[in-house]
């Protein structure tokens, strides 16, 4: 029965085992670039031993077997992920960052109205602000521009009164429903590392390809422009495992 394969679900990447097979415990790397997946070889090289006493060749020999790739393009340049492919390490961000809120209690008496990039006051950090809506003279929503620093799960925030209209209002106050790391930086290493990995394939339409050994280089390709997201170039170089017996390709 036939069998045909198109698209990728997802593209999974981890280390081998130390025996050489195949490695258990591959995460996905995701945000991979529409269409850019791709699998190439090279033609294996050769050459040709002729003689003068007929046309063509009497003996051939492979200097160099085919040269098998897979590469993609990877849309996601957080720290975390220039650290998985080219190393160095990462600064922390600012701990404490409001992440989501809670139910809002929405008092009474403020001035109808929207009023961005309020200062909430309250709670244990400091410089969150938000776009809060009045209507009927009670908080109706509140929604976090400025995540700010320091702050803890159920800090109760609030805003001053003149920062939303004057008037008499009384009331308003909003719990963190979660916290969050903000920021952060990749620090670069004077030297990328060389690094051999197992990847896993998946087609769209089921089955997939595993390659239990590779080596996996990767290039930047920052953008600047309004048009294009930077992203990072990625290609896998299929090596034969170095246990006997592992293929370096299984087709599932």
């Amino acid at each position: 029965m036939a069998a045909y394969k198109i698209g990728l679900v997802e593209i999974l990447m981890g280390d081998i085992l130390p025996s050489g097979a195949m490695g258990t415990a591959l995460t996905p790397v995701g945000n991979t670039v529409a269409d850019s997946p791709a699998f190439s070889a090279t033609d294996p090289t050769k050459q040709d031993f002729n003689i003068e006493e007929q046309d063509g060749s009497v003996y051939s020999l492979v200097t160099s077997p085919a040269k098998e790739t897979f590469s993609w393009s990877c849309y996601d340049v957080a720290p975390a992920v220039m650290v998985r492919f080219f190393g160095g390490t990462v600064t922390a961000g600012a701990a404490g960052a409001v992440a989501t809120l809670g139910a809002i209690a929405g008092g009474s008496g403020y001035t109808n109205g929207t009023y961005a990039g309020v200062p909430l006051t309250g709670g244990a950090g400091s410089g969150a602000t938000a776009t809060i809506t009045v209507a009927g003279g009670a908080v109706t929503s509140v929604v976090i521009v400025s995540k700010g620093v320091g702050y803890g799960v159920g800090n109760a925030l609030s805003a001053t009164v003149a920062s939303l209209g004057g008037g008499a209002g009384t009331g308003f106050s909003v719990p963190v429903a979660t916290i969050e790391t903000s920021g952060g930086s990749w620090n670069a290493p004077d030297q990328i590392p060389e690094k051999e990995q197992s990847i896993k394939l998946n087609w769209k339409n089921g089955g997939g390809l595993d390659i239990p050994r590779a080596k996996v280089t990767a290039k930047l390709a920052f953008s600047f422009k309004k048009t294009a997201l930077s992203a990072i170039d990625i290609t896998a170089s299929i090596l034969q495992p170095t246990l006997a017996g592992v293929p370096n390709k299984i087709m599932r």
